[in-house]
């Protein structure tokens, strides 16, 4: 590896801290990449004199609380490590933990909202999970500073896609661009023209910064694709399916050869998720669509496709998230028990709350399942209580239930019950019939009635 190339990277960062009167926000994910770019910063501001380091950096790290566990461990560690070493090297470098807002969370939109698996047609995750919560930060810092400069370890040699996106952006005079979405923040990728050897290269011929050590980075990719999960902070990034780096649930690609890797070298604690992670693939198979998945959208009318010749199926049907959480909260069960020194934890009460409202208001959980199958997982009592204001029981769900011919019935007189629940001891009950109107104009076909409608529609084109 040419050593020149490296130091004029080096060389070229200090030019860009200096010049520019605006805080570094460098993205790191924990990969090659990523580590190489901090590593880079580090060494670049350090050979900086102190009294010259004016700008801050700020190293951020999304968590989007479904990070594989066999790496957000080692992640947390190295943050701690980056942390610590930074204030005894007296470097302007700070850590930033980010998570997305929890009702925005991978658990609270699938199973509390019903957002199917995510695919590349419908890939809903990235901008909550981890652009949002970036972006978020960098608006934030732009705020106080007017411009920022965001380092990131995007690389040409990623793909062909990358490179396409790198070379189109256009470049000031040293070569920042501009942020897809935040006009005051300057986008830097100082190794874009590094190989993946020549990355490897460095991090295993040079001493890590903070105190930890590039060759437990490397075992990491051993026996795996050759992936990371990369800071993303827009659409253009590629998904992080099939990565060490990436999300244990993710369904962006058909098969997770790495967490079977990771199980077949020994981790066989994670089994459950791997399992729970191709029952949420199975959902995915177009045949299998009508089984899961309701014929309504969550706007309350039907999905159909452009041509008018079939059905678009909206969110998983309720009684399908009801079994998601009750293997999801086993499969957590099983890990907690079986290691319980990694403290795993694959949704939060607090996840678990905002999915039982959402249940309850949305989809008239007389039931209230989300305590129940808590109970019925962990053999004890679900450790809240809220008032929600509705008082319908799993009994009142039964009675009605032998009065009605179908789902869609129950379902109506459900939300008319609710409604007139809502309203009732109000001394003025405006807009009322608006709310009914609303809810009487939604889909209430069952579905096979829709479906041949649609035939005879195709027949007589």
């Amino acid at each position: 590896m040419d050593l020149n190339k490296i130091e004029e990277i080096k060389k070229h960062i200090k030019k860009v801290y200096s010049t520019y009167a605006r805080p570094f926000v460098v993205g790191f994910s924990g990969g090659k990449d990523s580590t190489a770019t901090l590593q880079m910063v580090w060494e670049a501001i350090s050979e900086i004199p102190k009294k010259e380091r004016t700008n801050d950096i700020y190293v951020i790290c999304t968590d989007t609380l479904v990070e594989t566990p066999y790496i957000i461990t080692y992640i947390n560690d190295t943050l701690e490590k980056i942390s610590k070493s930074a204030k005894s090297q007296k470097l302007p470098i700070s850590v930033h933990k980010l998570t997305p807002l929890l009702e925005k969370s991978f658990w609270v939109n699938l199973i509390g909202k019903g957002y199917p698996a995510p695919s590349q047609q419908f890939r809903w995750c990235t901008e909550r999970l981890k652009i949002n919560p970036a972006n978020r930060f960098i608006a934030e810092q732009v705020s106080k500073s007017k411009e920022v400069t965001v380092v990131l370890g995007a690389r040409s040699a990623e793909s062909t896609s990358r490179q396409q996106v790198l070379n189109k952006k256009k470049r000031d005079a040293l070569g920042l661009s501009k942020h897809q979405t935040l006009p005051e923040a300057y986008v830097y990728t100082p190794i874009e023209k590094l190989t993946t050897d020549e990355v490897w290269t460095y991090l295993l011929s040079n001493k890590c910064a903070w105190g930890g050590n590039n060759r437990d980075l490397a075992a990491i990719y051993q026996n795996a694709d050759d992936g990371e999960c990369p800071m993303v902070v827009d659409k253009s990034t590629p998904s992080c399916g099939n990565s060490r780096f990436g999300c244990w649930v993710c369904t962006l690609v058909e098969k997770d050869t790495t967490m079977q890797n990771l199980i077949d070298s020994g981790e066989e604690w994670m089994t459950p998720l791997f399992e729970f992670r191709e029952m949420l693939s199975e959902t995915q198979t177009p045949s299998k669509k009508p089984t899961y998945r309701n014929h309504k959208r969550r706007d309350g009318q039907a999905g159909i496709v452009k041509d008018g010749t079939r059905l678009s199926y909206g969110p998983y049907k309720l009684k399908w998230r009801k079994t998601f959480l009750r293997n999801l909260l086993s499969a957590q069960k099983q890990i907690q028990d079986e290691k319980p020194e990694i403290r795993f934890s694959a949704i939060s009460i607090d996840e678990l709350e905002i999915i039982r409202q959402i249940w309850r208001k949305e989809e008239h959980d007389w039931q209230d399942s989300v305590p129940a199958i808590y109970k019925e997982v962990y053999g004890e009592d679900y450790p809240r209580t809220t008032e929600d204001g509705v008082v319908f029981t799993n009994d009142d769900h039964q009675l009605l239930e032998k009065h009605c011919e179908n789902e869609m019935q129950l379902d109506l007189i459900a939300r008319l019950i609710d409604l007139e629940r809502s309203m009732e001891g109000m001394t003025r009950r405006a807009g009322i019939i608006n709310k009914i109107n609303r809810i009487f104009n939604e889909e209430w076909r069952p579905e096979k009635e829709i479906q041949e409608e649609l035939k005879i529609q195709e027949i007589n084109k």
